[in-house]
């Protein structure tokens, strides 16, 4: 059979690069982008992209589709994450998280949908989070841009059925990356009014994050969705979320937030802490405790 052309944003690191190294093992001809000019050489080819400018978007998509004629595969794994509370968030920020996460996501399918369409198939496989069905904590934007992600690519899924065209969201917890110590903190954040309760969350989050599975569970994840005829619009990864997942959908959502504060915002960060306030930015940073 003819090898099948994936094309994954964000290969240059994390989910997106673990992705794009599993399937060009196991026989896809792989297309991995980054916003960097240069690249190592890998066992993919890399091209560089970037999410914020439709240009770049369009002529990296045009290489792939005029070298081989198709995409078969479209993997948007590329994001970005920013921390702080809702109220300190500006709005210059917020766009910056849509930028990547959502709109860039747009972008990207909208330059290989064309092609997809006129060869009557193809598969666009969407990495999301958890977090688009449990809101986090001082992670607002994030919660509510991957919120955003699965509504955008269950409603796109609708409209490409008449094609041939499959969509699915594939949703990780939390995961051991490099994500954690590229995470940004919104410019107020460094005084914020939030303390203890800003602490408390992103050390959980954090702990929890370096204390998780890697990027190869979900890399896998998406190499048995882009396998599947019909896979579902979205997608767990792990037991432990998929069982998380279903028991969510029973609780009323007073009792989920419940449970959600009782994990990120009673419990003060232990002595020693992998992550406190004070590490991030400094014991003359903020003052304020409640």
């Amino acid at each position: 059979m003819e090898k099948k052309i994936v094309l994954v944003t964000g290969a240059s690191s994390g989910i997106g690069q673990e992705t794009a190294k599993l399937m060009a093992r196991q026989g896809y001809i792989v297309y991995g982008t980054s916003r960097l000019a240069n690249f190592e050489k890998t066992s993919y080819t890399m091209i560089p992209m970037t999410l914020e400018d439709e240009g770049s978007v369009g002529a990296a998509v045009k290489h792939v589709a005029q070298a081989h004629g198709r995409i078969d595969v479209l993997v948007n794994a590329a994001g970005s994450g920013i921390a702080g509370a809702v109220e300190e968030t500006s709005a210059e920020e917020a766009k910056a998280q849509f930028d990547v996460c959502l709109f860039g996501a747009l972008s990207v399918q909208s330059a290989v949908l064309p092609y997809m369409r006129a060869q009557g198939s193809g598969m666009i496989i969407n990495i999301g989070s958890m977090a688009s069905c449990f809101p986090v904590p001082f992670q607002g934007m994030y919660s509510a841009v991957k919120a955003a992600l699965f509504m955008m690519s269950a409603t796109l899924a609708m409209e490409l059925k008449p094609f041939g065209i499959k969509v699915c969201v594939v949703e990780p917890g939390d995961t051991k990356t490099g994500f954690t110590d590229k995470r940004e903190y919104t410019k107020r954040t460094a005084k914020t009014a939030y303390n203890p309760y800003f602490e408390r969350a992103l050390y959980e989050m954090i702990r929890s994050e370096l204390n998780a599975y890697g990027p190869q569970k979900c890399a896998k994840m998406v190499l048995k969705t882009a396998e599947q005829k019909n896979p579902p619009i979205r997608k767990s990864v792990g037991i432990g979320y998929k069982t998380l997942y279903a028991a969510s959908k029973l609780l009323p959502w007073r009792a989920k937030m419940a449970v959600i504060k009782m994990i990120y915002l009673i419990k003060d960060p232990p002595s020693g802490a992998v992550w406190t306030f004070d590490k991030q930015f400094g014991k003359a940073a903020n003052q304020q405790k409640d």
